[in-house]
């Protein structure tokens, strides 16, 4: 092993040692030794909002652990249009799919900047034979992901599109809290991913944002960030049509 392979491996354990996400994700049983022993075959890697992670279709042979921003499915229809139908965030499992040795259902977009480790498939076997309580982890995160299916419904298929508009921009703050507990700054979506999340056009989606914005509701602070006021958000989510 090279001088360079040497530190990369020594970095790659060091990484996950120090990951807060580990907690919450794959690995989380187990101890510091088997963590070292993998750590060298999980790259960690940042990718540019609007980056292709993988194409439906693809077969990635990995799984994507979610360690910041977010990341968004895609489904393509017959017309060509896309629909957003799950935002992945930190701590989050993409590609389970390959688990079954079948193609990915979804085209994973970095929604914004995010970081992502790759977790090799022969990895995950490997970890899977030495250690049972794997496969119950795995089921966790299917069972996560039906239940991120189910909220999904409920919060951005109801309701009127200010509704929906207000319940999304709640949930980016919220996880947006989650990098930045402080101050929280929202990177806004383009308004075709809204409009692709929410089921409403872009112009609808426009002229959301813009009259949320008169209100005082939210307050730009670049170009793309946004500042929101979560609780009078909170109040346009949950009121009555």
């Amino acid at each position: 092993m090279t001088g360079d392979a040497a530190a990369q491996d020594c970095d790659r354990m060091s990484r996950c040692r120090a990951c807060t996400v580990r907690q919450n994700a794959l690995f989380v049983g187990l101890t510091l030794e088997e963590l070292d022993e993998i750590a060298p075959a999980v790259p960690s890697f940042t990718l540019p909002a609007g980056a292709v992670l993988y194409n439906a279709d693809d077969r990635p042979n990995a799984l994507f652990i979610v360690r910041r921003g977010v990341v968004k499915q895609e489904q393509y229809l017959l017309d060509g249009n896309y629909r957003i139908v799950r935002l992945a965030r930190r701590t989050d499992i993409l590609g389970l799919e390959s688990l079954l040795d079948t193609p990915c259902d979804h085209t994973s977009v970095a929604l914004t900047e995010v970081e992502v480790c790759r977790v090799p498939l022969p990895i995950v076997r490997i970890v899977m034979k030495k250690q049972d309580w794997l496969a119950t982890q795995m089921i966790r995160h299917w069972h996560h992901a039906v239940q991120r299916a189910d909220e999904w419904l409920t919060q951005y298929s109801t309701g009127g599109g200010r509704q929906r508009m207000a319940r999304l921009l709640v949930d980016l703050h919220d996880w947006a809290m989650e990098d930045q507990p402080s101050a929280p700054l929202i990177e806004l979506p383009c308004r075709d991913d809204m409009g692709a999340i929410l089921g409403i056009t872009k112009e609808t989606a426009s002229r959301h944002i813009a009259e949320f914005r008169r209100a005082g509701l939210l307050s730009n602070v670049d170009g793309r960030h946004v500042r929101v006021n979560r609780p009078a958000l909170e109040g346009v989510a949950s009121a009555e049509t």
